[in-house]
């Protein structure tokens, strides 16, 4: 996971790092968010944001809890399943407390993300092989492996998996004056999020088993509903317009990519799988803030 964030923040990274120095302003001295002035000081905040957004799993991963018997360094099977769609279910939630000196600052915060998968059809890379127990179907009374093949596709139903991410992080960034009362920023954070996945379904390896050897008479029958809590992390590139209304007060709209860690176990007996994927969100909050004396 670390190399993706390499990968992903270099581009980033070297924006930000062109912005300090080429920003015309950054010798100067610092300025008065209330009046414009310059001048040195520290200043403190706190902000209340709420937004929406969209977003996508990337690089889901999925593969049974159990080793081949054939090969026992080798899952039994897996699956993988590139750019599936969310939405959010709820608007995103954060309050953040942060401060600046001159032309840098920084932000903790605590936020909430709701994310579900709306109704699509997905294509996914499958191999290996279902080990289907007599218990959970219904054609015969034996127990069998059941090879599956690659490209299969699945129809997903609506809010098949729900996502809530509980997250506390800090972020740094590099404040831009662009007239006296507005103020920009661009910077990146990191977080820590306990995430939790829900479905009515015991899992997604399960369900599109359940799909696939539909087909071939066989009906598997469903565990018990999804429900798992882990702890993830993630990164966000956040960038910011603030508006100063009055002396203490100022508005902020934010413009946020964010991308978010999750792994879970769902399904059981001989279906157990172990899940991973990226949640990749772009939100789009506006927030009320308030300057602390």
């Amino acid at each position: 996971m670390f190399f993706y964030l390499k990968k992903e923040s270099i581009y980033f990274f070297r924006i930000f790092v062109l912005l300090i120095f080429l920003h015309p302003s950054l010798n100067a001295q610092g300025f008065d968010p209330v009046t414009g002035e310059r001048l040195d000081s520290n200043y403190k905040y706190f902000t209340i944001h709420a937004g929406m957004g969209f977003g996508t799993l990337e690089k889901f991963y999925a593969e049974s809890a159990f080793s081949d018997p054939d090969n026992p360094s080798r899952p039994l099977w897996t699956a993988n399943v590139l750019d599936v769609k969310t939405a959010n279910k709820f608007p995103q939630i954060a309050l953040k407390f942060g401060g600046w000196k001159s032309w840098f600052g920084g932000e903790m915060e605590m936020s909430y993300l709701g994310h579900k998968i709306p109704e699509q059809i997905v294509y996914y890379d499958s191999y290996g092989k279902i080990l289907i127990d007599h218990n959970i179907h219904s054609l015969t009374d034996t127990t069998f492996y059941f090879t599956i093949e690659p490209q299969d596709s699945v129809d997903l139903p609506e809010s098949f998996l729900s996502f809530n991410s509980f997250s506390f992080g800090g972020s740094g960034y590099l404040s831009l004056p662009l007239t006296g009362n507005i103020i920009g920023s661009i910077g990146v954070g990191l977080s820590i999020s306990m995430n939790n996945v829900t479905s009515e379904y015991p899992g997604p390896g399960n369900y599109a088993a359940k799909n696939v050897m539909a087909a071939y008479g066989y009906d598997i029958r469903n565990a018990k509903s999804l429900s798992a809590t882990d702890i993830g992390w993630g990164y966000y590139l956040p960038a910011k317009i603030n508006y100063i209304i009055k002396n203490d007060t100022f508005l902020t709209t934010e413009f946020r990519l964010s991308r978010k860690h999750i792994s879970f176990v769902g399904s059981d007996a001989y279906l157990k799988e172990k899940d991973e994927t990226i949640l990749q969100s772009l939100q789009i909050n506006i927030g009320l803030g308030k300057f602390l004396k």
